[in-house]
């Protein structure tokens, strides 16, 4: 297998577990799990579980250059808990769609950053690949449908969603080319679930578990949603350009509503597909004029 190949598939990896997240984060919402606890218990959980094992199984994952550490305290602070808690703010300040849309605005930005620093060069087709897959998430997402409203406050959430992610793929790819993958998970998942338990204390809020049951589910979703997706882009990027990655990665939407049609029953529309068709299309486009 090469290792474009390999790229491109463990970013399809992990925007297939983040696009099922979300229909397992719809479902704990629905049983009066809050949004904050989720998006808190499932890196600080994530955190947990690596730092317990390396130090227990391998102690050199866990080996980090002081001077790197402010490097990965930004990834895990900006490109992990600020993305997330962005998002999930836009969520309650606008409607989904738009939401999810403007994050999925971030192959834009990492394209306008890769042309100012000269890091990598982007191609018509590349350029043709962003609008496809940016058209085909709108289509997905009904931002055409007359019942979808914009505000500002949920729109400038939005763009600082999009603005983490971006930065996210752009330098994560810096940071891994020093260290193993599964030392960059640690040690990203370690300063953002320090900069989470941080602002509970600052704000006084309460984070609270009701039971071993929610404990569990919790632990599930951390596993599903955050280490298993978040290992397989790091992977990805080992082998792809940014560029490419954040393109690929428009495939959570399809599926997320492929999966919310499957196990929830909720509708599926033409348009939708023919939507994640264009994603899809520009995807193969990538590979068809690779660079």
């Amino acid at each position: 297998m090469s290792d474009r190949l390999k790229g491109y598939l463990s970013i399809f990896v992990a925007a297939s577990f983040w696009g099922s997240s979300a229909t397992a984060a719809k479902f704990l919402f629905q049983h009066d799990v809050t949004p904050l606890l989720v998006i808190e218990s499932r890196v600080i959980v994530a955190a947990a579980i690596l730092l317990i094992y390396f130090s227990v199984r391998n102690r050199k994952m866990l080996r980090l250059d002081l001077r790197d550490l402010g490097g990965f305290a930004l990834l895990g602070i900006i490109g992990v808990a600020g993305a997330n808690f962005t998002y999930y703010m836009a969520i309650q300040k606008t409607d989904v769609a738009i939401a999810i849309l403007m994050q999925y605005t971030a192959p834009v930005l990492v394209a306008i950053y890769v042309l100012i620093t000269r890091v990598e060069r982007i191609s018509v087709a590349k350029t043709v690949a962003i609008i496809l897959a940016l058209t085909g998430c709108s289509i997905m997402l009904g931002l055409f449908d007359s019942h979808v409203h914009i505000r500002f406050t949920g729109a400038v959430l939005g763009m600082l969603s999009a603005i983490c992610f971006a930065f996210f793929n752009v330098y994560a790819k810096t940071a891994l080319k020093k260290y193993s993958v599964w030392t960059g998970l640690t040690f990203t998942f370690t300063t953002a679930a320090v900069f989470w338990i941080l602002f509970n204390f600052l704000t006084r809020s309460e984070f609270s578990i009701s039971g071993p049951g929610e404990l569990g589910a919790l632990t599930i979703f951390s596993l599903t949603s955050v280490l298993v997706p978040y290992y397989f882009f790091f992977v990805g990027l080992k082998y792809l350009l940014p560029s490419t990655a954040v393109i690929v990665s428009n495939l959570e939407p399809v599926v997320a509503i492929s999966t919310a049609y499957l196990f929830l029953g909720e509708r599926l529309r033409i348009l939708q597909v023919a939507g994640g068709l264009l994603i899809i299309s520009a995807v193969i486009l990538l590979e068809l004029k690779r660079e």
